[in-house]
């Protein structure tokens, strides 16, 4: 997945408006209620996409001492402009290749590590795991399996899980490669990092008439198991 140009769709896509004036998920009030029943509460957390700040500002609002990291460039000028305060919390970097010197006590990642190929979401895992402190929640957000895809696509890749890759070949995110994840593959994928917090449940969403099917999203929270981290880092926040 070339990052140069997912970085140019996306930064496409936000000019056009994307997310602007939609609500966040509830999805949301769940992580901040999990956060806020913890310990860490005031510690420092990483929202993984944060775009243009749909769901991310209300959880800066809502006080969480949280960065933001996304590879859109218009995304984050749209979102330092909302909140000029929250400018020298944004990373713009792509996740897959992001080190940093510290760690976080949480880390979310909502609707962003479906984009790319199997090797991709693995690394996604791991990065997680190497970025959060022992006993750090993880929140994900993501594709599932059962999903109706609408968009002209072509299946790229399946695994023994049920889980599957798509590239589109219309709309957006044509020629992009997304992942839907299988139950069994997300147990796989966390399994030696991560405990459950909250097991996967589906999330499903009926597509507005004329357009029929649903699209469903994967919810889970993690906590991270004690062990050592396999990633150097360069960057670090205060």
């Amino acid at each position: 997945m070339s990052q140069s140009l997912v970085s140019a769709r996306w930064d496409a896509e936000y000019r056009k408006g994307r997310y602007a004036g939609e609500p966040p998920l509830p999805f949301v009030d769940k992580i901040l209620a999990t956060i806020r029943a913890s310990s860490l509460a005031e510690r420092r957390g990483l929202y993984i996409g944060c775009g243009n700040g749909r769901n991310y500002l209300p959880l800066v609002r809502s006080g969480l001492h949280l960065y933001g990291l996304d590879l859109s460039a218009e995304a984050l000028r749209q979102l330092a402009a909302r909140e000029p305060a929250l400018s020298t919390r944004l990373i713009c970097a792509d996740f897959r290749t992001f080190v940093s010197r510290c760690r976080f006590s949480y880390a979310i990642a909502i609707q962003v590590f479906q984009h790319g190929v199997a090797a991709d979401v693995a690394r996604y895992f791991a990065g997680v795991g190497s970025l959060l402190s022992p006993g750090g929640l993880f929140f994900l957000r993501a594709n599932a399996a059962s999903t109706q895809v609408r968009r002209p696509h072509t299946v790229i890749e399946r695994n023994d899980f049920g889980g599957f890759t798509i590239r589109y070949e219309a709309g957006p995110k044509q020629g992009l490669p997304v992942h839907f994840f299988a139950r069994d593959e997300l147990h796989a994928l966390a399994r030696d990092d991560f405990a459950f917090v909250a097991q996967p449940h589906e999330d499903v969403t009926v597509r507005t008439p004329p357009e029929t099917g649903h699209w469903v999203q994967w919810e889970a929270t993690w906590k991270r198991l004690n062990g050592q981290s396999v990633w150097g880092g360069r960057w670090g926040g205060s």
